[in-house]
């Protein structure tokens, strides 16, 4: 039952991050986040291979696509897409483009947003659950891993726009950490 539940997760991170980019890239909604990431520099191939979505400034139009789905609050909470309250749960991410946290396995184990306003902050990540350990985790390993092998190193920078940003230029092996320090478990 432990590996059902954490496959629950999985699926409540999938269709969050489903959700996030059909609003980025389909939506009216979406459109002052996309024209944001263009004005950046960042592809619309780019978008899709990485992920990236927006989540609309709303407290709960991501719960309410979820509980549509099938998925409970608890699930929900669980993830930390969804933050518990009084009555049920409110969405953590709003009015933020989000970069799902792929592992190198292609699972989503959570997500990071940018506000697209001014805010502080200006990043929030998944909290730790289950299924996300940011000391263990390096942004876009999965799309790095085989340049990495191939060329037997591994170029680390701050965040996700400087990691999309090397992969469009074609430096492949770039991944990012999440946090402010390196950890044994990334480096491993």
């Amino acid at each position: 039952s432990k590996k059902d539940f954490k496959s629950r997760l999985f699926e409540v991170n999938l269709k969050a991050q489903e959700f996030f980019h059909y609003i980025l890239t389909k939506h009216p909604l979406g459109k002052n986040a996309l024209e944001y990431l263009q004005n950046r520099g960042i592809s619309e191939t780019s978008i899709k291979d990485f992920g990236i979505g927006y989540a609309p400034n709303s407290w709960e139009s991501l719960t309410r696509i979820l509980l549509k789905r099938g998925f409970s609050i608890s699930e929900m909470v669980a993830t930390g897409v969804g933050v518990p309250s009084k009555s049920r749960a409110y969405d953590r991410f709003r009015g933020r483009i989000t970069f799902p946290l792929v592992d190198a396995n292609d699972k989503i184990r959570g997500f990071s947003g940018r506000i697209l306003s001014k805010g502080e902050p200006k990043y929030i990540n998944t909290p730790q659950t289950p299924i996300f350990d940011k000391s263990n985790f390096l942004f876009a390993l999965n799309l790095a891993k085989g340049d990495i092998r191939s060329k037997k190193e591994a170029v680390l920078v701050e965040g996700e726009m400087d990691v999309i940003l090397s992969h469009q230029a074609g430096f492949k092996n770039v991944v990012a950490c999440k946090g402010t320090s390196l950890t044994e478990g990334q480096i491993e």
